[in-house]
């Protein structure tokens, strides 16, 4: 536990630094902290014309943001729980033991929700053709400018 705990300490504080220093590297990747990492279904529905999405890619995504969604939800409501649980623990000085297994649930519910943004991603570029999932990769990091 307190291996994991340090591990998370020394995470947030290098990830603190990275982004204070603004290191040249992080410069060139538009977007911030509040926009979830990556978010293409919104975007593949809006431009469905534009991408000349066929009749089975359409069903297809149909098909998967009805299977995905729930989850995502809920996964997101929770993450949103936690934070306000840990928000309450910090200004009412909750045990430490009790703000650092809230610290640990929401990290793990994060990578969760990456995950989840991850097969979404991987789901469109097996869908699309390569330079549909290319203009639909470069309509998502213009709207991120």
């Amino acid at each position: 536990m307190q291996t994991t705990i340090q591990f998370l300490r020394r995470s947030a504080l290098l990830l603190a630094l990275l982004a204070a220093t603004g290191l040249a590297a992080a410069k060139g990747v538009p977007g911030d902290g509040a926009i979830p990492v990556v978010e293409l279904m919104p975007l593949t529905m809006k431009h469905e014309v534009e991408l000349k999405l066929s009749a089975e890619q359409i069903q297809s995504l149909d098909a998967y943001r009805k299977q995905a969604m729930p989850s995502r939800v809920a996964l997101q409501k929770k993450i949103i729980e936690l934070r306000g649980q840990l928000r309450v623990a910090l200004l009412d000085n909750k045990p430490q033991a009790d703000r650092e297994a809230l610290m640990k649930q929401i990290a793990e519910a994060e990578v969760q929700h990456f995950q989840g943004r991850e097969r979404c991603v991987e789901h469109l570029r097996k869908l699309l053709s390569a330079e549909q999932f290319a203009q639909l990769s470069k309509l998502y990091l213009d709207g991120l400018r």
